[in-house]
């Protein structure tokens, strides 16, 4: 079996070489996803007696994007109840405390009402 030649990674401009029946590949300096083009990929060989080698598995963020944004969503959601729970708790403790402050003072004024009266007469 020929050896291919190596494979450039496009970020780091490191040799690769790819590794048999794969489509995709990581870089092994950078980590970079690197396609395979058609005419380097090897076909697997039959490894009868040896055991499977443990290959670096490759993720590609194409197309597990949509399983973090579900696992995200949950996220999103709690924190974007958080802030309207805040901005709502921001307008309204400033106007119950204006409330308060205005209805002690109305409170006192009408408490002692009956005393300015009787000074008056």
């Amino acid at each position: 079996m020929t050896k291919s030649p190596p494979i450039q990674c496009p970020a780091c401009g490191a040799p690769n070489s790819p590794a048999a029946g794969k489509i995709y590949m990581a870089c092994e300096y950078c980590g970079t996803n690197i396609n395979i083009p058609k005419k380097l990929r090897t076909k697997t060989t039959s490894t009868k007696g040896k055991p499977p080698s443990k290959a670096k598995s490759v993720s590609i963020p194409e197309n597990e994007a949509a399983k973090f944004l579900r696992k995200a969503q949950p996220i999103a959601i709690n924190a974007w109840n958080f802030y309207a729970v805040w901005t709502w708790l921001m307008r309204l403790l400033p106007a119950c405390l204006v409330v308060f402050i205005v209805g002690i003072f109305i409170c006192l004024a009408l408490g002692a009402l009956p005393f300015v009266l009787n000074l008056i007469r």
